[in-house]
């Protein structure tokens, strides 16, 4: 589950971070600020959905990009088991995943305690106002000195602070924010940044969206015949009043510049509309690359169902697949002592070089490790019984659950050794083999 998440989050981000940039090559330069807010809103929301579907067709398309890697398992000999484990002691270690998930979380709890705060402020401040109807607008009127901001279908102003022209200027500009709905915009802003607050791509997405809006409503304002130039200059004046809420939608914000530039802009020509095109070839690629990802998962996860089976098989015939590090199970097969150490040690029939060439001849590279290019050091460890035959059969070092079964399996498929001794008396001895699997790259 944890890595479903971290996949999750590894693909949002991605997309956020690709469709930003597309954004500021394409279109912060032009005036199609309408079709801004719709690339915005669709980019986040696209970004959050998309790792949730995928289209089977294309799960394929990339698989001629990956071909078979050549493999070699090479095999190294171990120590007794009691000098392995020894070795493996550790100290003390920092769990830096549960630090990191611990401040992703106070980071995330904090800004949602903020995000509670802002919306708590903003009832308070209404219920200190009262409704009055001017002009034909709805407003809450505000008993003291605030800066207008609008929050859904609240339009909150202090009218005696303002004459009637410029009362006017902020009803235009707030009521445009209350009918287009740009509070779900900015609360939808803020939700991004309380669950992906380290991201830095967020926090710019989050400002373009804020100041898009105050573009649109900046732009309707105009369009009513307002006079330009004293629109900017009422909103110079506005730039030294405190903002109510962070939260609201702002007849006043910081990026006052900006606003002033684009309003005296050059409409841009219907021709750099093409440019938005752009987003196609973007949203099909992610789209592919999630289908293709999620068809090697689902690989990997047939090929984890069969190792699974292939170990309960081999359970049914007493051999132990146990993967956890430095645990040797009770021997219950027999009341007669394990050795680790011994005179003569257990040997594979013509020596060490046969076991190796063995092992070489016979392991096979399972398919879907080699596809998530997995190797790795599997640790096993079998008893050598009196007869030469091997029991107990465990992995107490796994790397992959696949690569696991497959030392398993081909230790299992070994003949009989030749026992080891003590004092002149056969006796079992518990053995340890590294097998290692390695990719030639």
């Amino acid at each position: 589950m944890e890595t479903q998440l971290f996949i999750y989050l590894a693909k949002v981000n991605g997309a956020l971070l690709l469709f930003y940039l597309l954004y500021i090559a394409v279109s912060r330069h032009d005036t199609f600020i309408r079709l801004r807010r719709s690339y915005l809103l669709s980019a986040v929301l696209f970004s959050l959905l998309y790792p949730l579907f995928t289209v089977e067709a294309l799960g394929g398309l990339f698989t001629f990009l990956q071909p078979h890697q050549p493999v070699e398992a090479t095999i190294e000999l171990g120590e007794p088991t009691a000098l392995l484990l020894e070795s493996d002691t550790a100290g003390f270690t920092v769990p830096w995943k549960l630090v990191a998930r611990s401040i992703l979380f106070l980071g995330s709890l904090f800004f949602a305690f903020r995000l509670i705060m802002q919306i708590v402020s903003i009832v308070r401040i209404r219920r200190r106002c009262r409704e009055k109807v001017i002009s034909g607008y709805k407003i809450l009127d505000a008993s003291h000195e605030i800066t207008p901001f609008s929050f859904f279908n609240w339009i909150i102003v202090n009218t005696d602070a303002h004459s009637e022209e410029e009362l006017q200027q902020i009803l235009i500009h707030e009521s445009t924010h209350v009918r287009q709905w740009h509070s779900a915009d900015v609360l939808l802003g803020e939700l991004l940044s309380v669950f992906f607050w380290w991201n830095p791509t967020v926090w710019l997405l989050k400002r373009e969206i804020a100041i898009n809006l105050e573009y649109l409503a900046d732009n309707d304002v105009l369009q009513h015949g307002v006079n330009s130039r004293e629109y900017q200059y009422y909103l110079l004046k506005l730039t030294y009043h405190e903002t109510a809420v962070p939260l609201s939608n702002h007849f006043n914000v910081s990026q006052l510049k900006q606003r002033i530039t684009m309003m005296n802009k050059t409409q841009s020509p219907a021709l750099k509309l093409a440019k938005y095109l752009a987003v196609i070839p973007l949203v099909m690629l992610l789209i592919t690359l999630n289908s293709c990802l999620n068809k090697e998962k689902q690989t990997d996860e047939k090929s984890n169902d069969q190792t699974e089976e292939l170990q309960n098989s081999s359970s049914k015939n007493d051999i132990k697949a146990d993967v956890s590090e430095g645990y040797v199970p009770p021997v219950t097969d027999s009341q007669e002592e394990i050795f680790s150490v011994v005179e003569e040690q257990p040997l594979y029939p013509g020596g060490n070089a046969a076991m190796m060439k063995f092992l070489s001849n016979n392991i096979k590279y399972p398919v879907a490790a080699q596809e998530k290019g997995t190797q790795g050091r599997v640790i096993t460890n079998f008893v050598v019984e009196k007869d030469g035959s091997l029991s107990d059969i465990q992995v107490i070092r796994g790397v992959d659950p696949s690569l696991d079964a497959e030392a398993i399996r081909v230790i299992q498929s070994m003949p009989n050794w030749k026992p080891g001794t003590q004092k002149g008396e056969t006796v079992r001895v518990r053995y340890t083999l590294p097998v290692v699997f390695r990719l030639q790259q």
